[in-house]
């Protein structure tokens, strides 16, 4: 089990954080929920000509979707491939619904894109010396924003505005996550960066995120990495604090005791994200 150190100031203590391990599930079951699984969701497949030349994406839907006519925050999720379970798949669908069962959480939509082999145009804003293509980000997002979450919004009963609407991913998927939440905070209002690279562009996100100032509505942030060998986040979390953001309240910022840039260490922490961006 990973031991997790999170910095508090300003007396703040003990937000539930540090045993993600209890909620994951280590074994792979169906996208579509087995019969023995309590409350069990929905994962659908879903592309849209228009979004990437049909990218592929996937649906996460929660127990209560088909039984009610509610409409739930969405979480748009990078790597959408290794969101649910493929063979490295991180069991989303099953993380959240031991989440919602315990009232732990809201109950959620999760749209989960493919990178289709596109990470490195995809997931960096600026152009770089290294990982051709790159430097694709803002078209990528902008497809999210213009082209996917209109046809999501259309199709599915979702809330759509920013404090409702959230974007997560890890590594690259991270940067391009936080870089969303600065960049389209009238899109993206809650942010989640597993392992994010932020040393990518000799860390032009942060110089990018000072600049910046703090979005107005960007109302929840969240990261995290692996320790001691796993991307530094502590660039990001002067410059998150400086701008007022308050640790423990409406931004969080954890390091994984010997974790590991993987999906697998991603997965154990997947539900302390989830109770900081969702909580009931």
């Amino acid at each position: 089990m990973p031991i997790f150190r999170t910095r508090f100031v300003q007396g703040l203590v003990g937000t539930s954080i540090g045993l993600s391990c209890l909620c994951c599930a280590q074994g792979p079951t169906g996208p579509k929920g087995d019969p023995w699984r309590f409350l069990p969701g929905t994962v659908v497949s879903f592309s849209y000509p228009a979004f990437r030349a049909g990218r592929q994406c996937w649906i996460y839907l929660p127990p209560s979707y088909a039984q009610s006519d509610r409409r739930y925050p969405v979480l748009y999720l990078n790597d959408g491939e290794t969101a649910f379970d493929a063979e490295y798949g991180m069991h989303v669908g099953r993380i959240c619904e031991d989440l919602i069962r315990r009232g732990e959480i809201e109950s959620i939509i999760v749209v989960a894109i493919e990178s289709a082999g596109q990470r490195t145009l995809d997931y960096t804003p600026w152009p770089a010396s290294y990982w051709q293509p790159n430097g694709g980000g803002d078209l990528y997002l902008r497809a999210i924003r213009d082209t996917l979450k209109p046809e999501v919004d259309g199709r599915f009963r979702t809330l759509q505005d920013p404090r409702n609407t959230a974007i997560a991913g890890s590594s690259l998927g991270g940067l391009i996550s936080v870089y969303a939440a600065y960049a389209y905070d009238s899109t993206f209002g809650k942010v989640a960066g597993f392992s994010p690279s932020y040393g990518y562009a000799g860390g032009a996100i942060l110089t990018f995120a000072s600049g910046r100032g703090r979005p107005p509505l960007l109302t929840r942030f969240y990261q995290d990495t692996g320790f001691p060998d796993d991307n530094p986040i502590g660039g990001m979390e002067e410059i998150a604090i400086s701008q007022g953001f308050v640790l423990g309240a409406d931004f969080m910022s954890l390091r994984a005791i010997g974790g590991e840039h993987s999906a697998a260490s991603w997965e154990h922490r997947f539900p302390d994200m989830l109770r900081f961006l969702f909580p009931p």
